[in-house]
């Protein structure tokens, strides 16, 4: 998948194959931060301890909107037992299967590439932000709380 070309499912297809189960984030931050920097974002490193979380934004001034997502996964247990492996980002019959599709790796990939788009047509007036943690899923220690208070 280029990082030039944010198409949703590509995108999430590339995210899903991250195994990033809680706190370990595999590289699905790194592959969003090849993608926002193409679209002219500044990443910002927020890690806290074992956690990885970033800040992406773009603009200074008001009006401010910022997304909230995560990239981190509940463990997928038994792996023999998936009818389709988690972290393989199959689509069967027309549904992309895997751990983090619908939670939230797909939503993720939904909000990126509507941002790209939407920055094709459109000049930006104000900032829009997207704040990724990778400890959604866990004790939620070190990703959003701490974030917020960087």
């Amino acid at each position: 998948m280029s990082c030039c070309a944010p198409d949703p499912i590509e995108l999430t297809q590339a995210l899903v194959r991250c195994p990033s189960i809680t706190p370990y984030d595999v590289g699905a931050q790194d592959l969003l931060i090849c993608v926002m920097e193409s679209l002219g974002f500044t990443a910002y490193d927020v890690t806290r301890n074992d956690v990885r979380n970033t800040f992406f934004r773009r603009g200074t001034a008001g009006p401010h909107l910022c997304f909230f997502g995560h990239t981190d996964v509940v463990p997928p247990g038994e792996e023999d037992s998936w009818t389709y492996p988690p972290f393989n980002a199959e689509i069967y019959d027309g549904k992309l299967y895997g751990r983090g599709a619908s939670d939230m790796k797909g939503g993720i990939a939904c909000f990126v590439a509507a941002l790209a788009r939407y920055l094709e047509h459109h000049e930006l007036k104000g900032s829009i932000s997207l704040l990724i943690t990778g400890d959604e899923e866990g004790d939620a220690i070190n990703g959003t709380v701490r974030a917020l208070e960087w």
